[in-house]
């Protein structure tokens, strides 16, 4: 059903969730897994900011870059485990919807599986998630996996 499923790895507070569903929905359909990280553009700080706190563009990019390398190497080694084909890619460009839908359509894939801290919609637009974009954009099916965030307090589940 799923011949190839993209991973949208973008907050490193919730790409464990995508990166789990997604290789349980490849192991049993026998999918290749794709695992996407977006670096994010350089954008210059506000202009209160103190000069000593803004990092330089190439410090900026190093940083990124590693933080989407320890993503994908771990969504890999999940992938590994279960033995289900996988390849990854690491683009830059905005981390819109449009980047995404474009990316997946141009690969051939069938789903796109993205994380989410469970903050409701108003908070989704405010920040810049991807999320409500996809929703709207996306001729394929978006699944959307709710992250350790997502969870509710104890004194709410009883």
């Amino acid at each position: 059903m799923y011949e190839r499923i993209l991973i949208l790895l973008n907050e490193e507070a919730t790409f464990r969730a995508a990166a789990c569903e997604a290789v349980a929905l490849g192991k049993v359909h026998g999918s290749e897994l794709l695992f996407l990280s977006i670096l994010p553009a350089y954008t210059l700080p506000v202009p209160d900011m103190p000069i000593s706190a803004v990092p330089l563009p190439d410090e900026f990019q190093n940083a990124a870059r590693k933080n989407a390398e320890q993503m994908l190497a771990e969504a890999e080694a999940k992938a590994d485990k279960a033995g289900v084909r996988h390849r990854r890619e690491m683009i830059e460009g905005p981390e819109d919807a449009h980047t995404v839908v474009d990316f997946a359509r141009q690969r051939d894939c069938k789903l796109i599986v993205v994380a989410s801290a469970g903050r409701n919609a108003v908070v989704r637009l405010l920040s810049g998630s991807v999320i409500p974009g996809l929703i709207t954009l996306s001729p394929l099916p978006v699944l959307i996996c709710r992250g350790p965030m997502a969870q509710m307090p104890p004194e709410a589940s009883g």
